[in-house]
């Protein structure tokens, strides 16, 4: 009796998990295949207005923290670009990285610094500063405010060639205050995993980024931000950015709490390095999951608010969820699954060996099915931008990836919570020079 009350109760659990995540994953799915392309126009860069400005002063941050091994070809690819001003933000790096900043001599180029104890508090304190900075520089300069365009984007970053000329589009409309880009990997793939991840980013999460256009909840990823100066500094003050280890999203309710949303750019991206390692990339994704966990603080607020939808509120809601969600769903499933090896180890001299292989190879065929359908829309994506495709043999074995990756996020999702739990909230850096 016990162990069928366990069995029905984790059912339960892991059906809710399930039809939560595939109401999601095929809500956002029909918006891509159907909504985005008959709308185009409604996303940030892609309407060409006769009045466009070409006027805009771009600030760009770049934070940086032992990052020798990339942050010269970093900035030499941002300084490339015309009107834009660079401002790399050293937090007291231990490694070459001053050394290797030092080495480009450009007029554009603002490097700060900051020192020991200030140093090493969070990516927010990081981005506060620099922005301080263009405050006070744009003021000296006499730019005007609302002219002003700040970027974010990471140490490892390269925006792509139409980048500023689809900012310049999505500004021009004096409306326009903050857009996120699309993120892709560096395409020059070495192992399966970095594959993963540029489906995951150029494909899956530009999927949900479309559908939250429509319900007004896009959320900012951090590499490839854009907003007006002058729009920001109104609404929500010179130090935006919080000090949640998911410092983009804690922007994002901060936004949402004053009347901001973020627009969505889908036909201009940014590049980043993705991931070699499995042990690093457990450790990246325990940090993100931890940051979601950091963002409840503000459902207080956002329970109250009378400002957000209905829709809004909903959105926010089920991003927050999102960890306790995925850690029920997969403790459910661990269980459900060694109930079913019991019963098959009890069975298994009646079940004949076709019948045992032909289950098997039924319950794969399902399991699948989502991550054959990403990696159709991914192959797509990629022949939109006339970008490189992995080899047919690797996007194979990246459909067991995408459907299974939950395997390998369980523990990051173990490691969030016990830091969460116990109050730990050191940032654990990515490190980048390894993956391109």
């Amino acid at each position: 009796m016990i162990a069928e009350f366990f069995k029905t109760t984790f059912t339960i659990l892991w059906v809710i998990g399930l039809v939560v995540f595939l109401f999601y994953f095929l809500t956002t799915v029909i918006f891509r295949l159907i909504s985005y392309p008959l709308d185009r126009q409604k996303f940030a860069g892609n309407s060409i207005n006769q009045r466009n400005s070409s006027d805009f002063i771009y600030y760009i941050i770049i934070p940086c923290y032992n990052e020798e091994a990339i942050i010269k070809r970093t900035l030499t690819h941002a300084l490339a670009f015309a009107k834009v001003e660079v401002v790399v933000v050293d937090d007291a790096s231990r490694d070459n990285s001053l050394a290797e900043i030092n080495q480009i001599h450009n007029p554009h180029l603002h490097v700060l610094k900051r020192q020991e104890p200030e140093a090493h508090t969070g990516k927010g304190d990081v981005l506060n500063f620099g922005l301080n900075f263009i405050i006070k520089d744009s003021q000296i300069k006499g730019f005007d405010k609302n002219k002003v365009i700040v970027g974010v984007i990471d140490a490892d970053a390269q925006l792509a060639s139409n980048a500023i000329t689809c900012l310049n589009n999505y500004f021009t409309n004096p409306e326009a205050v903050i857009t996120q880009m699309r993120v892709k990997m560096y395409p020059n793939f070495k192992s399966l995993l970095q594959v993963f991840q540029d489906v995951e980013f150029f494909s899956v999460n530009n999927m949900a980024q479309i559908m939250r256009m429509y319900t007004k909840t896009v959320g900012l990823s951090g590499n490839g931000q854009f907003f007006r100066l002058g729009a920001i500094l109104n609404k929500i003050g010179d130090h935006p950015w919080g000090d949640a280890l998911l410092d983009d999203y804690e922007m994002t309710i901060r936004l949402m709490l004053v009347g901001i949303t973020v627009d969505y750019m889908a036909e201009s991206y940014v590049y980043q390095e993705a991931l070699i390692s499995v042990k690093k990339f457990i450790i990246q994704r325990s940090r993100w999951v931890q940051g979601d966990l950091d963002c409840l603080k503000y459902l207080p607020n956002l329970i109250k608010d009378k400002s957000l939808t209905k829709t809004q509120k909903l959105g926010i809601y089920y991003f927050l969820a999102q960890p306790w969600l995925a850690i029920i769903a997969d403790i459910s499933l661990i269980i459900l699954s060694l109930f079913t090896g019991v019963v098959v180890g009890q069975n298994v001299g009646e079940v004949s060996g076709v019948e045992l292989t032909l289950i098997l190879f039924l319950a794969l065929t399902i399991s699948c099915l989502c991550g054959i359908l990403e990696l159709v829309i991914y192959q797509r994506d990629l022949h939109h931008f006339k970008e490189k495709s992995p080899r047919f043999g690797k996007m194979i074995v990246i459909i067991g990836i995408v459907s299974y990756i939950y395997v390998i996020l369980f523990f990051s999702l173990l490691i969030a919570f016990k830091r969460w739990f116990t109050h730990k909230n050191s940032w654990v850096k990515t490190e980048h020079g390894k993956g391109s």
